[in-house]
């Protein structure tokens, strides 16, 4: 009866259009696994993203954790202000997420370990669906109410080596699991008939690995290159596995290039197949640009682009972002605050998505 009730959910939001949105995350990611999480550090997503090839606190890739040179900790969070448009309407949503906690440290001279999470998929909405029904030969309006509230998390075990002072290597196991609670509620407009709800609580898991390097082309610059292989999503109710969805694989590199000491640019790119993972889902291309100027209190920013992996079209969402940031040094160094702050539009399949984030992170080197 559990498993009949996750079905239920899906199939109640394949029917009908949603008039209602509230206290979720984006809409492109209700009728597929999730809306993906951002592997980036305050830092490295002030410049669009761009840095996360070269961030050692940015769970992107594993070798730029070599460099780490004393143990370090860093926790991020990020509060969204988004206007989700719909079927001619406008709803304001707020969320406010704690994505990312990393830490790491070297072993030795030559070898790094880095552990912590990340969200991978974030699966949280609440969708209010109107229609009716003919009982007893009589037209019966109701509201449909479903919601679901949780994510999947990422929790990486990486190590990192320094072979030479050009060549750095790194690899990662990663370790999927979550949970949501899920529950579809249809109340009649006629209240002579009774409320009916149904409630269940999914479990996620789900295995992968991933391997990286970061090159020195010469002197200030940098080239990355890393790679990800994720075996399958199995959602389970009870102890009867309800799902199981295949996940992508990922490709990416990187290029940071240093004419001075107080300038630093990078470019990023990725790709992920996140058609793997069934109907409704898209391949994706992203790309970033941005740069950091200065050492003390740094100016950041950079501009990024791409696709969503679900939705309800023929082709990919796409998403184009502009991000700022600054940081400062605290206790000679020993502790780091960063802020940021993103604008966010994304479109498609006859929907659109404006979304404010703000971002605060915290770095600490005992």
């Amino acid at each position: 009866m559990k498993a009949d009730r996750v079905a239920l959910l899906a199939v109640l939001l394949s029917g009908y259009p949603a008039i209602r949105l509230s206290a979720q995350d984006s809409q492109y990611g209700i009728r597929g696994l999730g809306t993906p999480g951002r592997w980036e550090s305050v830092r490295a997503r002030s410049t669009g993203g761009a840095f996360g090839p070269f961030d050692p606190l940015s769970p992107l890739m594993e070798a730029q954790l070599a460099d780490v040179g004393h143990l370090t900790g860093g926790a991020m969070t990020a509060a969204s202000y988004r206007d989700a448009e719909t079927g001619g309407s406008t709803t304001a949503l707020r969320e406010t997420r704690f994505p990312l906690l990393q830490l790491a440290g070297p072993i030795g001279t030559r070898f790094a370990l880095g552990g912590g999470f990340t969200t991978y998929l974030d699966r949280s909405w609440d969708v209010t669906l109107r229609d009716s029904v003919v009982l007893r030969g009589v037209n019966q309006p109701y509201t449909d109410e479903l919601t679901s509230n949780g994510s999947v998390a990422d929790l990486r075990l990486a190590a990192a080596s320094r072979l030479s002072p050009r060549l750095a290597l790194g690899a990662a196991v990663h370790v999927l699991s979550g949970s949501t609670r899920e529950t579809a509620e249809r109340r009649f407009d006629d209240t002579t008939y009774s409320l009916t709800r149904q409630t269940a609580e999914v479990r996620y898991d789900g295995l992968g690995v991933s391997a990286s390097a970061l090159l020195g082309l010469a002197p200030g610059l940098s080239l990355a290159a890393w790679a990800r292989s994720d075996s399958r999503l199995r959602a389970k109710v009870g102890e009867a596995t309800t799902a199981e969805t295949d996940l992508p694989r990922m490709a990416g590199g990187g290029l940071r290039f240093a004419p001075s000491p107080s300038v630093r640019l990078a470019a990023a790119v990725a790709w992920r197949s996140w058609s793997d993972a069934g109907a409704g889902a898209f391949d994706t291309w992203s790309w970033s640009a941005g740069a950091e100027v200065g050492s003390r209190a740094p100016i950041r920013f950079g501009v990024r682009g791409g696709q969503m992996p679900f939705g309800s079209g023929t082709t990919a969402p796409t998403e184009f972002a502009v991000a700022v940031g600054t940081g400062r040094a605290f206790s000679e160094g020993r502790a780091l605050l960063d802020l940021g702050l993103e604008r966010l539009e994304r479109s498609g399949a006859g929907l659109k998505e404006h979304v404010w984030t703000v971002l605060v992170g915290m770095t600490i080197r005992p």
